[in-house]
């Protein structure tokens, strides 16, 4: 009987986002071809636990979390727990990485370097995925020697995050880009009574034009841009709603109270629906008429993908790899990021022309299926790990 590749993914972060996302998506179908997947997060009370339960993942609890740029007193006291906790948490993944046979480490985030040094005492194989754009390239090209040496395998998300962190070729590095499940992401899987019960709770009617937004409430995403150009927005067209799905992180309150008073301001409190982390994103999208992501710095979002595989349009900030994702004047448009007149302007255009709409849709769906579907990444992922066992 083949022995059955142990991969260990550790995250830095329990709050959940795309590369938790991507792996519990993953995780099903790679042990069905012989890959078991676990998962090393930091402690505390974050939904990671839950979501790995449902995708039949073990999850491993040690010290983990990354350094801060001192800005208040609690980044200070998070910086010193991270000093603290260093050596700590090294031993902690040592010891789950012994203890359970694992052979491959998964490290996911430029700052995993409890991670690495826990695979590289224990001697095993490292995969190291890349995925935000955030860092300062002083950074980067301080740790680069470091991951190019630590690493078997570097993994990009896109071209561009490639770009990023790499300024020479490396025949180590890999691209995957993010996954979507087009069956779940389907109108063929809403039910009609789904979107009308929906549209009772949240009071929007079938003539009401639908703006939808998905992703944490944080800075990153710059809702502000959307939110001001909501308000120039409503000056043509009155009957429009605005969707805003996320979590509100606990240390983005201060950036979550800014949106709502913004709102306020000017007017929107009855026309933005800020509705907070759901589970049914699907059926939420399947009210949507446009999908706008108004991002300042971006990976590949996975929640592209997902409005691209429910037949939207795209309105998107040109970050990060969303180039890669959206095709200019064919699936979507794109703007510059933190300028809300551009995404005005975007969206009175897709108004305009509803026949455009419908065609950008049905062109990102295919573009979904065929170049991000689960099944691809899935594959990539099995290839990689089983060409370093085997190598």
């Amino acid at each position: 009987m083949k022995k059955k590749i142990k991969v260990l993914n550790v995250l830095l972060d329990d709050r959940i986002g795309g590369a938790h996302i991507r792996i519990f998506r993953i995780a099903k179908k790679l042990k069905e071809r012989g890959i078991e997947y676990s998962l090393a997060a930091p402690k505390g009370k974050g939904e990671t636990s839950d979501y790995a339960g449902k995708a039949e993942i073990n999850v491993y609890r040690c010290s983990l979390g990354t350094p801060h740029f001192i800005r208040n007193s609690e980044t200070l006291f998070l910086n010193i727990s991270y000093i603290i906790n260093f050596i700590p948490s090294i031993y902690c993944l040592a010891k789950i990485i012994k203890k359970k046979e694992i052979d491959i480490v998964h490290l996911h985030g430029l700052l995993n370097l409890k991670g690495a040094l826990a695979a590289l005492f224990t001697k095993r194989l490292i995969v190291w995925h890349f995925h935000e754009t955030l860092y300062p390239q002083f950074l980067i090209k301080i740790l680069r020697p470091f991951t190019n040496f630590a690493a078997e395998n570097l993994v990009h998300i896109s071209k561009n995050t490639r770009n990023y962190y790499l300024t020479d070729p490396n025949p180590k590095e890999v691209l995957i880009y993010e996954p979507v499940d087009t069956e779940e992401f389907g109108l063929a899987s809403i039910k009609k009574e789904r979107k009308v019960n929906l549209r009772k709770e949240l009071n929007i009617s079938e003539n009401d034009i639908v703006l939808g937004s998905v992703g944490n409430i944080s800075w990153v995403k710059g809702y502000e841009n959307l939110i001001i150009s909501m308000g120039a927005l409503k000056k043509k067209h009155k009957n429009l709603k605005l969707l805003i799905i996320g979590k509100i992180l606990s240390t983005q309150a201060g950036y979550y109270k800014q949106l709502k008073r913004l709102a306020s301001s000017m007017g929107l409190e009855q026309d933005i629906y800020f509705l907070g982390q759901r589970d049914d994103i699907p059926q939420l999208l399947s009210l949507t008429d446009i999908f706008i992501l108004p991002s300042l710095t971006e990976g590949t979002p996975l929640s592209i993908l997902e409005a691209m595989s429910m037949k939207l349009p795209v309105i998107a900030s040109r970050v990060g790899g969303v180039p890669e994702v959206v095709s200019d004047g064919k699936t979507g448009l794109l703007v510059n990021p933190g300028n809300p007149d551009e995404i005005t302007d975007a969206v009175l255009k897709l108004l305009k022309n509803p026949k455009i709409r419908k065609e950008m849709g049905a062109k990102a769906r295919k573009i979904a299926k065929k170049k991000f579907a689960l099944e691809h990444c899935v594959r990539e992922h099995e290839k990689l790990y089983k060409r370093l066992i085997n190598r």
